[in-house]
């Protein structure tokens, strides 16, 4: 069950995985890489970051699912939506498509 007094974590964590990948995306667009490892690197990073927010609402997936809540649950699970998004860019950064 969810705790009426606690606010709901979806804002925060929206935020994170939107704001996130979008500005890391543009820095690297507008600041682009001198060579090739500048380029290798910063695409590193931005799988890394990608990684990252998957990890931390997988995780965050699994504590509503094991505490009941389940429509913070689904709210959560619509998280991995963006990070799709971001991921389908980073392939797009290497030339995959």
């Amino acid at each position: 069950m969810t705790n009426p007094s606690r606010p709901s974590p979806i804002p925060l964590r929206l935020a994170a995985v939107t704001l996130l990948p979008l500005l890391c995306a543009l820095w690297f667009y507008f600041r682009p890489a001198a060579n090739r490892t500048g380029f290798l690197i910063d695409g590193i990073i931005m799988a890394c970051l990608c990684t990252f927010l998957f990890k931390y609402i997988l995780f965050a997936c699994i504590g509503h699912h094991l505490r009941g809540e389940m429509r913070l649950k689904r709210q959560t699970a619509l998280l991995f939506l963006p990070l799709a998004l971001f991921a389908a860019y980073i392939c797009r950064y290497f030339g995959a498509f």
